[in-house]
């Protein structure tokens, strides 16, 4: 289950920064359109929310590496 996950979030992560660079791309088409704001907000919004929730399953994954470690240490 663990590698099936990280390997699903390593394709969400993927997708992101595609997504970034799609968005960026296509900044002056939004402004020529005038929609610039009422896509830029909720996009960088949701960004921000992606990179927040990113931060703490991170966090999760090292506070999780570091307790296997010592328990993997007091074994031996």
């Amino acid at each position: 289950a663990y590698h099936g996950t990280r390997k699903f979030l390593q394709n969400v992560d993927t997708y992101s920064s595609m997504f970034r660079r799609i968005l960026a791309a296509g900044q002056p088409l939004l402004q020529d359109l005038g929609v610039h704001d009422q896509v830029m907000a909720p996009a960088m919004h949701g960004l921000k929310k992606y990179d927040e929730a990113k931060a703490d399953i991170m966090n999760i994954h090292t506070k999780g590496q570091d307790h296997y470690s010592r328990l993997a240490a007091a074994v031996q």
